[in-house]
């Protein structure tokens, strides 16, 4: 598999992400890949949001190096104290 000929927007989801850029660049990626990412900053800042009356999913964005990195769960997750967490009513990019 080649990550540099054809479509710039689809290649990420051969790679286990996908990419917008029509609001911007953000990264969806698994739960597992979020929280390795906020390993890597010593004080990261996460914007968590819930969306649903029966089953809450809860949408969770950070930034990194220059880039917006989206995740959800089913799972409300509990962060460390080192993690600055902002509620917030909704998100204005859909994930």
């Amino acid at each position: 598999m080649t990550y540099y000929s054809g479509d710039a927007v689809t290649q990420p989801a051969g790679i286990g992400g996908s990419i917008f850029t029509h609001r911007g660049t953000g990264v969806c990626v698994k739960l597992e890949n979020f929280l390795n990412i906020l390993s890597k900053s010593e004080e990261p800042l996460v914007i968590v949001t819930s969306e649903g009356y029966f089953t809450k999913i809860y949408k969770y964005v950070t930034a990194y190096k220059g880039f917006v990195f989206f995740t959800e769960s089913l799972d409300k997750l509990d962060f460390g104290s080192n993690i600055e967490v902002i509620y917030a009513q909704s998100l204005g990019t859909d994930i």
